[in-house]
């Protein structure tokens, strides 16, 4: 006999999607929903704004093996079971805004206005969503980076190594 299977309950995104004001994706400049009337969410993950440009934070850095890429899966996994306000209070998951432009942080506000909109321009400060990290609980050093939107997390980079900041 082998060991019994773990049971792994992810969150049902049409149940969801009831809770949203309405189901669009994410459009530059429009305004979200606070924290508070996510918190009991769990994630869903979206990858319109993945960044595939091969730069050290990037998903398809050179750097990265299988090894990365399945511990990042099975950290997505982990994650979707999860609710956002448990990962807010859990310490290990790390999950807290990225000030940009702050001391220690070596992203800009302009380095996510132009992975979201490819111009710098397109849009103001105050249109910019606020950054989010989360420990993927592989490694350590492991942490994607992201915005939330109406209970969706869409996924901007993979911060494998501390880059963001340490």
């Amino acid at each position: 006999m082998g060991k019994p299977k773990k049971s792994f309950n992810v969150g049902n995104p049409s149940e969801q999607i009831g809770k949203l004001a309405d189901n669009s994706k994410y459009k530059i400049g429009n305004e979200g929903m606070s924290f508070h009337d996510i918190r009991d969410m769990k994630p869903v993950f979206a990858f319109d704004y993945l960044s595939l440009c091969g730069e050290e934070i990037c998903f398809n850095c050179g750097d990265l093996d299988t090894k990365d890429y399945v511990g990042l899966l099975e950290g997505l996994k982990k994650i979707s079971d999860t609710t956002y306000k448990t990962m807010h209070d859990t310490k290990a998951y790390r999950f807290h805004k990225i000030e940009l432009g702050s001391k220690g942080v070596n992203l800009t506000k302009r380095d996510f206005k132009l992975k979201l909109t490819h111009k710098e321009e397109l849009l103001r400060d105050e249109e910019l969503p606020n950054l989010w990290q989360i420990d993927i609980q592989y490694m350590q050093e492991a942490r994607i980076a992201g915005f939330l939107f109406k209970g969706i997390f869409y996924l901007v980079w993979y911060d494998r190594n501390h880059k963001i900041y340490k």
